[in-house]
């Protein structure tokens, strides 16, 4: 690597890590701070009982995920390397919320490294520099490679996957790029599973290398077989415990939403068009996208024939869930930066010179503004007094009490308490009672059942903000 690229690269982190500061200290009440507090509340459990990676736990006790019961608070849905992450840096500092989402700062890092590093094997030093800052920079990928989700994780694991098969089908006989081929693939797959789609790519560079030979070739089947075996191994041991598998049946075609009016304008308007790339953000991209095609940028194109594959699999995830798109986020930005290098290059004896470098400024400009004014308010924390009312209930309360800290289902609140319990009243409070929860926290105030229940019980703590409050059989009903 020349030294100007080298400098290009330190700038263009030096860049992504000061945007990436901007709130790092926010509790986990943002955006999505559900799947985040699922996330963290493995790692903290790693902590607090033991390090147990093939039995992670969360506090969710309650039955809302697949409506079995979950006492032993099983989470069976990704393998947790991304837990493990969070854990070995909680082992240092102790559990901290900005540590945390430092570690995917850290991540996403290495994500922009590599990402320059993939493109600049098949286009010039401008498309790979313009790849890097975009994904860098977009307002959509900024607030997300600040939150506690495997999802940048699985983006780092894929983009070294891509950069170490390339280096690998330039020397097959080297067994290191192999290898560690096969340690990203892995690490893609069982941190996101999803990333199966985007491995779509790598078939790509084999066929084009390999021809017809591939079927012949032991090197790739033995990638094939070393990827998939140990998340079919995962697999089959989640169904042991199936309390802690959620329902995603939901996430593929609930409402039968694939291909009707509303997929398409949830996915191209609203999500590509408005949130991550704005009107012109996604300007640039269809001008990189019908640019001129070369033998390049086909390996492009089959990064993103995987993310029309994934749209269409998980249709009803991606219109439900906008942190379903963050492993988009690369291919968009390659094909931002092809066009954006395209308006520069522009050469027309129609137009004025200057004005295919104007247009694109521009357009980066208003992509920035208005990609940030959709994302500001994915920073706010809506419901301050549920993290004031979880330092209450950590401090008032025995450490080895469960509650109910139901806020719609929403697992953040229950995370605040730093304790184990229910985000939803799923059941009798009687039943809770008999099953040994016997607090309620709760920051509606003007629910009429909160009321009744503070008037006839014993309260252990009150604000203007919440309320904590000790049940027993015998002041339940009363009016």
């Amino acid at each position: 690597m020349k030294k100007f690229e080298f400098l290009i690269i330190c700038v263009i982190v030096f860049i992504a890590l000061f945007l990436r500061l901007y709130k790092i200290n926010r509790p986990i009440a943002d955006w999505h701070s559900w799947r985040q507090a699922d996330t963290a509340s493995v790692s903290r459990n790693f902590l607090k009982e033991g390090f147990t990676p093939f039995i992670p736990t969360f506090d969710d006790m309650s039955s809302q995920t697949n409506g079995l019961d979950n006492p032993n608070r099983y989470r069976f849905v990704e393998f947790p390397v991304y837990n493990i992450l969070v854990y070995l840096a909680w082992l240092i500092t102790g559990v901290n919320t900005t540590i945390a989402r430092l570690v995917t700062v850290v991540i996403t890092l290495a994500s922009t490294i590599f990402l320059y590093l993939v493109v600049r094997k098949f286009s010039s030093w401008q498309v790979s520099a313009l790849s890097a800052f975009f994904f860098a920079t977009i307002p959509y990928s900024v607030f997300y490679s600040s939150t506690i989700l495997p999802g940048p994780f699985m983006v780092m694991s894929l983009l070294m996957l891509y950069y170490f098969f390339i280096r690998f089908l330039e020397n097959d006989k080297n067994w290191l790029f192999l290898s560690l081929s096969i340690i990203f693939a892995n690490l893609a797959i069982l941190s996101w599973p999803i990333a199966i789609f985007f491995c779509l790519p790598v078939a790509y560079l084999s066929l084009d290398k390999y021809r017809i030979g591939i079927v012949k070739n032991i090197k790739i089947w033995l990638f094939v077989a070393l990827t998939l075996m140990p998340f079919i191994m995962w697999r089959i041991w989640m169904l042991r415990f199936p309390q802690g598998i959620p329902d995603f049946q939901y996430l593929i075609n609930d409402g039968n939403i694939r291909f009707k009016g509303a997929f398409f304008r949830w996915l191209v308007a609203e999500r590509l068009g408005k949130l991550i790339l704005t009107p012109c953000g996604f300007a640039l991209f269809i001008i990189g996208l019908v640019a001129k095609s070369s033998k390049e940028k086909l390996f492009y194109l089959s990064l993103l024939f995987s993310c029309l594959v994934y749209f269409v699999v998980f249709a009803s995830g991606n219109v439900r869930h906008d942190y379903y798109q963050i492993p988009v986020i690369p291919t968009l930005a390659i094909f931002m930066a092809i066009g954006t290098k395209l308006l520069f290059d522009l050469k027309s004896p129609i137009f004025n010179k200057y004005i295919g470098p104007v247009v694109a400024v521009i357009l980066i400009i208003f992509t920035f503004a208005l990609g940030y004014f959709e994302v500001q308010g994915y920073y706010w924390i809506n419901k301050p007094q549920i993290v004031e009312a979880g330092k209450a209930v950590d401090r008032l309360l025995p450490k080895n009490a469960t509650v109910i800290a139901p806020l719609g289902g929403d697992t953040s609140f229950l995370y605040q308490t730093n304790r184990h319990g229910y985000p939803v009243v799923d059941r009798s409070l009687e039943k809770f009672i008999d099953q040994g929860t016997k607090y309620l926290v709760s920051v509606d105030l003007n629910d009429s059942g909160i009321q009744n229940l503070a008037r006839n019980c014993k309260i252990i703590g009150q604000t203007n903000s919440y309320v904590i409050i000790e049940l027993s059989k015998g002041c339940i009903g009363k009016s």
